[in-house]
């Protein structure tokens, strides 16, 4: 038979046979057998390719990554939206780019050196720093990859630290330029400052209608009234089915048996300890603790101990030490132990805080459990509820109509704006409580049907736009008293800068700030030496003040707006002093310096491979990966 399909294979009706079943199947959509090709190269740069397996196996890794900071919601569809098939891609490119360098310089790694670096690696090593193969192989199930792929990509990874380090071993900063960085960064200075609040200045003309009239026209944007619209909605929640949900007695005090640990309270103490090495000093401590001394005084004294050390916290008895437990949790608050032997000195114990173990029973706390099963059971309850809500919708059935039907809550808004609020600027009466309604109310228009959604509160609501109120200017008589503010402010800004200016003219002719701050609403103040950050986060100076006072020379003066810009400040320098020289902190910024060269050496390298080599992308296998078409568009 098979022999005769052989030898018919090749007839003209069996190929037009043939050929009309590929047309069949491509109509059907199985075309995308011919159309998906994930072994094809995704990017090619020089003789390098990564294929379509690679780059979606590098896409679902990062996937995978985020889900565990964002959690298991997070999915390929969000992915997308966040351009993290774009960011995959560069990541691809770039490793091609120097793997292709790898290649044409002929860099390597042996098999025994790729072991011997996974080996040491601590990821893969237990609790006493030994290679663990179990954990090695969960690691990398975690991370998608099984032991062959994280040894070819292992090797990968190491061959290019290998091409890093030609280029990175002889990297050194400057010595001169680590210094001028280091005396930029901690540099102080000292200052005085005269700091006007503008809501003081009091010489200010109030303005006219005219005034008022040409600033609210000049100002729009800040008396727009926002976006409102009217909506319909019906909500479904588990205690909205409380009262028509059963709970029977068994199944309470089975809650109560899953849940007994919730209700149970374990014996502990807030302590404090000394500890010494020999029993000599332990007996001198006790006695001086006894004698009235304060207990951190002597810790501090007599073991070197500060505040922040003898704090042990709250402990339960198998917290404490061997042959100590009992002893301490005989005591009682305020109380101190006598010395105690143990394998690591001996210890002077001071009690805090007394909390006594125990059980709530059943019946203390039956009424929460009976209200916790009936959620349980209204929330198991929800999904057919919603299911018997959408074939209404299906039918039809309004939202008024389905509500009546099922029995839920519905209602309208008659106008919210984007974050909740009604008219008047209050929080609108009558939102449904999911965190997500407004925010999908906003996105529907009016006409739409809405759809049936699940919140995360695990309630479930529809919402439906009956009316948009567009954004439109407030008429200056509706908000007659902020702009009426709003000119003041302006005004008094302005007059507060002039004074400023005159201000300091005077200081830059020798008069001292604190003799000019005793007339009008001037404070003065002599502030502590502070570094070019630490100025930038002073109230009365803020950073665009610090970039003049950091030119300043000894005893000029520069004024400007503070931080918050409600007040203007006139600011004297008194003293320059350069940075301390600590070796720790000269060495920490020699890295950074030195980091930041590398990077730019990287980038610019970066930049001379892909001059080099031809980076091809083929944008039709990606869109065939995640099944949709220009997913990176």
């Amino acid at each position: 038979m098979l022999n005769a399909m052989r030898n018919s294979a090749g007839t003209w009706v069996v190929k037009a046979f043939l050929g009309l079943l590929v047309l069949s199947f491509a109509a059907w959509g199985i075309g995308d057998i011919f159309r998906i090709q994930p072994d094809a190269a995704v990017v090619k740069v020089g003789d390098t390719e990564i294929t379509g397996y690679e780059f979606l196996d590098d896409f679902n890794r990062q996937v995978r990554r985020m889900q565990q900071t964002l959690g298991p919601t997070f999915d390929t569809q969000q992915a997308r939206q966040l351009g993290m098939v774009d960011q995959v891609l560069q990541q691809a490119i770039t490793r091609a780019l120097y793997d292709q360098e790898v290649a044409e310089l002929e860099l390597t790694m042996s098999d025994a050196d790729i072991v011997a670096w996974i080996k040491q690696s601590s990821a893969f090593q237990n609790s006493f720093g030994r290679f663990d193969k179990l954990l090695f192989e969960r690691r990398l199930s975690e991370n998608g990859f099984n032991e062959l792929s994280y040894l070819a990509a292992s090797r990968r990874d190491l061959s290019r630290e290998q091409l890093f380090d030609s280029m990175m071993s002889g990297t050194k900063a400057p010595g001169s330029v680590v210094k001028s960085f280091y005396q930029f960064q901690l540099e102080n200075r000292t200052f005085e400052v005269l700091n006007l609040a503008y809501d003081k200045v009091t010489d200010v003309q109030a303005p006219s209608q005219a005034d008022l009239k040409a600033y609210h026209e000049a100002n729009k944007d800040q008396f727009m009234a926002p976006e409102y619209r009217a909506l319909s909605y019906l909500t479904l929640r588990p205690e909205d089915l409380l009262e028509e949900t059963l709970a029977s007695a068994d199944e309470v005090a089975d809650a109560y048996e899953a849940r007994l640990n919730e209700f149970t309270t374990l014996s502990s103490r807030v302590v404090e300890q000394i500890v010494v090495a020999d029993e000599a000093a332990a007996n001198t401590i006790a006695g001086r603790l006894k004698d009235g001394g304060d207990f951190y005084a002597v810790a501090m004294e007599l073991a070197e101990l500060d505040k922040e050390s003898v704090n042990l916290g709250r402990v339960l008895k198998e917290d404490l030490p061997d042959g100590t437990a009992d002893g301490v949790f005989a005591l009682n608050s305020g109380q101190i132990s006598e010395p105690m032997k143990t394998d690591l000195g001996w210890h002077i114990f001071r009690i805090m805080k007394v909390t006594e173990g125990g059980t709530k029973s059943l019946e203390q706390v039956r009424v929460q459990l009976t209200r916790d099963v009936k959620l349980e059971k209204a929330g198991a309850a929800m999904f057919e509820l919603a299911n018997k809500v959408e074939d209404e919708l299906a039918g039809g059935s309004s939202i008024r109509e389905v509500a009546q039907a099922l029995n839920l809550k519905h209602g309208v808004v008659a106008a919210v704006d984007n974050v909740g609020r009604g008219r008047g600027g209050e929080p609108a009466a009558g939102l449904p409580k999911a965190p997500e309604f407004t925010r999908d109310a906003f996105t529907v228009q009016p006409g739409d049907e809405g759809q049936l959604k699940e919140s995360s509160d695990g309630s479930y609501y529809l919402v439906q736009v009956d009316k948009i109120i567009d954004t439109a200017l407030k008429p200056l008589n509706k908000v007659h008293a902020e702009v009426t503010k709003a000119v003041m402010a302006e005004r008094q800004a302005k007059a507060g800068a002039a004074q400023a200016g005159k201000v300091a003219a005077e200081a830059g002719r020798g008069k001292s700030l604190a003799e000019l701050a005793q007339n009008g609403a001037w404070k003065f103040a002599a502030l502590k030496a502070m570094t070019r950050q630490e100025a930038a986060g002073n109230e009365q100076i803020g950073a665009d003040l610090v970039k003049k006072l950091f030119q300043l020379r000894k005893g000029e003066v520069a004024e400007g707006p503070a931080m918050n810009g409600d007040s203007h400040s006139v600011v004297r320098l008194a003293n320059i002093a350069d940075a301390t020289v600590q070796p720790a902190a000269m060495k920490k910024m020699d890295d950074a310096v030195r980091a930041s060269m590398t990077e730019d050496i990287i980038s610019q390298y970066r930049a001379a491979l892909q001059r080099k080599y031809d980076v091809e992308i083929n944008d039709g296998i990606i869109d065939s990966l995640f099944d949709e078409l220009n997913v990176r568009g």
